[in-house]
């Protein structure tokens, strides 16, 4: 639990009731950093609250760190050359990667269940379209541009549930056990055989052999390395994870955002829990 946020006397503590939040114009909880909770559980804010450039600070750090540490790592960012890859299961990796980014880039979609009615499931797909499509126009270089207006609050509303994230990571991480089991280790398995190969097939002409291994472990390995290292990339965020994330997206991109940390709601679990 939170320093700052008082649970009440009957609220009790379970490792099975999912958690979920639902908040719009004057819903919003201060931290998700908290513990799953039963069904009659609720929470409320108490006077030593801390505030919200506290809370915001520190989670921009944590959560800037963990982005630096994949900074420039994405498969999507990687525009390769098709005739390096002169080895097919290569390319096959590499279009499964992006495969598998495009999935993960859904991830902000997959925190509302499907089954609590299309018209909050609705609301929640455009509210998050919405934000992660508000972009900053502030531009140093024209100091005379006015920023971007924030999105009103009345205008967004959410509904994440940690069951329907799990579930969302369960299924994303059987993909990615596919693809390090299937296209990546055919191709990591294809270029040991070659170097093999091509020891065996040269072996007489130590000369083209030495030309080859210099071209194979050189320029070829730094192309494959390019997007082999976008693996970290695919890293799927935590449930606490995403929900700083969404926390600090509204905090930068709606107005009144300190307003929407104010108050708390967590519905019946059982609403979004059913498969």
């Amino acid at each position: 639990m939170s320093k700052g946020i008082e649970r009440t006397q009957n609220t009790a503590l379970t490792d099975e009731t999912p958690q979920i939040l639902c908040f719009s114009s004057t819903i919003f909880p201060l931290t998700f950093s908290f513990p799953r909770l039963s069904t009659t559980s609720f929470l409320t804010l108490s006077s030593h609250t801390p505030t919200m450039s506290t809370v915001t600070l520190n989670l921009r750090q944590k959560r800037s760190m963990m982005r630096l540490l994949n900074q420039g790592r994405s498969i999507h960012d990687y525009n390769f050359d098709q005739t390096a890859f002169v080895i097919p299961q290569a390319m096959v990796a590499v279009y499964g990667m992006k495969n598998l980014m495009i999935v993960r880039d859904h991830r902000y979609f997959e925190l509302c269940p499907k089954n609590t009615g299309s018209i909050v499931y609705q609301l929640h797909q455009s509210s998050m379209r919405r934000l992660l499509e508000w972009k900053e126009d502030w531009n140093f270089a024209d100091p005379t541009l006015a920023g971007a207006a924030k999105i009103p609050r009345d205008a967004l509303h959410f509904c994440v549930d940690s069951i329907a994230y799990g579930k969302f990571t369960y299924d994303y991480t059987n993909k990615i056990h596919g693809f390090m089991s299937g296209p990546f280790q055919n191709w990591r398995q294809l270029r040991m055989e070659i170097g093999h190969l091509a020891f065996r097939l040269m072996s007489h002409k130590p000369h083209e052999y030495n030309e080859w291994r210099v071209w194979w472990e050189g320029k070829f390995a730094d192309d494959m390395w390019k997007w082999e290292v976008c693996l970290e990339g695919l890293i799927l965020p935590t449930w606490e994870e995403i929900i700083d994330d969404v926390y600090l997206m509204i905090h930068d991109r709606v107005e009144d955002a300190q307003d929407l940390a104010n108050t708390f709601y967590i519905s019946n679990p059982a609403v979004a829990s059913k498969t």
